[in-house]
């Protein structure tokens, strides 16, 4: 098939799908029903004061929010720490979720059932209750993405990137997977985890992203022209002096770049101000670039966490190119502290003054273009009690979230618990009417 042709069906279908967001939008709060959602509120793996119960309850009741379960550990499990979900949504509207069951927040495998799990939907979303099945072993972390082929199927592609980076591919939706166990050999020397989200470029093909090397400042790019067979490497210089890990990456354009990652050099990413900031990673692509020429440009931002916890103030992020919104949105995941003028620069005192966010952010793609690293709080999403660390609570890792064009909503897909066990999955769907969001959630 001719490659304008099939940029014409997805522009189309991407047409189709606004419209019928624009359709359908404002109906949404009409059609939920409250009841899973209200009851999350009270769920004691989230730890929500009750003021924060009341705040979210307001916006679920003006149809911005919903939080829904998604899995739990089964009775009996050695695994009873589910985490770490990330997922693609496929043309049929059915979702697939790949997340780590291990028995805590460990790397270690300590039990049988320990390992990468993928779960699927139906095509309204509803995730299967049958047990889920096992991808592979432990340790890291990973990515999930879809791509459609030529001859009309899907194939979903998965890859796990512990010891070993390893490549699944499945062409029945999820159902039945085939490892590559060779896809990335001599690849990714020296890199560190994968970032959560795969995405398709408009021109290089599938595209996933790997953390900064252990020693030295190369960033890590693949891509896969051939729906995940086979893999080129692309490697860079960092032009800062960053440590970058678990970058999450959005595409927008004709093929813009940026990534998100968690900062691990403290000199790079302490503010002057003594906060400890995300760094971003923009790439301006121009037409007739080649995949090899790609680089990227690295700035601290001003999205910030308690410096008191170092680079373990904040989780791996989530950046999607938001298309209601028209700019770059940035989920943080802050561990040790809330959303702005609750960040802090030390650690409570006391145990019930300790606090944990989701928090968006974001900017106009033009401005970060030109250079710009200041993004715009857009609110908290969600406020937790306790810090998530050792023997306390855990989450959320928001990467590999969905935009989801029929309901309107980014669809959000992170776990919450404790990290020696139990965590469950949950999905947090959020409108993309960026505006609707910061004049009630602000």
């Amino acid at each position: 098939m001719d490659k304008t042709f099939r940029i014409d069906i997805d522009r189309r279908r991407f047409l189709q799908a606004i419209t019928i967001f624009c359709l359908t939008s404002s109906s949404l709060q009409a059609a939920r029903s409250p009841t899973a959602t209200d009851t999350s509120l009270k769920d004691p793996l989230w730890g929500l004061s009750d003021a924060e119960q009341r705040r979210l309850k307001r916006l679920f009741d003006l149809g911005l929010l919903e939080i829904t379960p998604v899995a739990r550990a089964q009775a009996g499990s050695e695994s009873k720490h589910l985490g770490w979900p990330v997922a693609t949504r496929l043309p049929t509207g059915h979702v697939i979720l790949l997340h780590r069951r291990a028995a805590g927040h460990t790397d270690k495998p300590q039990a049988s059932t320990d390992g990468h799990y993928i779960l699927r939907s139906d095509t309204n979303g509803s995730f299967e209750q049958s047990q889920p099945s096992r991808l592979g072993p432990l340790p890291g972390m990973h990515c999930i993405g879809h791509v459609s082929r030529e001859d009309g199927s899907t194939r979903v592609v998965a890859i796990t990137s512990g010891q070993l980076r390893q490549v699944y591919l499945s062409d029945d939706l999820g159902v039945h997977w085939t490892l590559s166990e060779q896809a990335l050999d001599g690849m990714l020397q020296g890199a560190v985890h994968c970032g959560p989200r795969m995405i398709n470029h408009p021109t290089f093909g599938l595209l996933t992203c790997f953390g900064q090397e252990t020693s030295g400042r190369r960033g890590f790019l693949l891509r896969s022209t051939d729906a995940g067979e086979t893999w080129e490497q692309r490697t860079w210089l960092n032009t800062a002096n960053a440590r970058s890990v678990e970058p999450a990456m959005a595409t927008w354009g004709p093929g813009h770049l940026v990534m998100i990652s968690r900062e691990w050099n403290a000199e790079f990413a302490t503010t002057p101000n003594g906060y400890y900031a995300h760094t971003q990673h923009v790439y301006k692509y121009t037409p007739g670039q080649s995949f090899q020429s790609v680089s990227f440009t690295t700035q601290r931002t001003n999205i910030i966490g308690n410096p008191a916890a170092g680079l373990s103030c904040h989780d791996t992020a989530e950046v999607i190119f938001n298309p209601v919104s028209k700019r770059l949105e940035m989920l943080q995941s802050h561990r040790w502290g809330g959303g702005p003028g609750r960040t802090g620069q030390q650690l409570a005192e006391n145990a019930e003054n300790e606090i944990s966010s989701l928090n968006l952010w974001s900017i106009n793609p033009d401005d970060l273009l030109a250079g710009s690293a200041d993004w715009r709080f857009d609110g908290t999403i969600i406020e937790r009690i306790g810090y998530s660390r050792s023997g306390n609570r855990d989450g959320l890792h928001p990467g590999g979230s969905v935009i989801n064009l029929i309901d309107g909503t980014q669809d959000i897909y992170v776990y919450a618990g404790w990290r020696r066990t139990p965590s469950s999955l949950y999905l947090i769907k959020r409108t993309l009417n960026t505006d609707k969001w910061r004049a009630a959630s602000m």
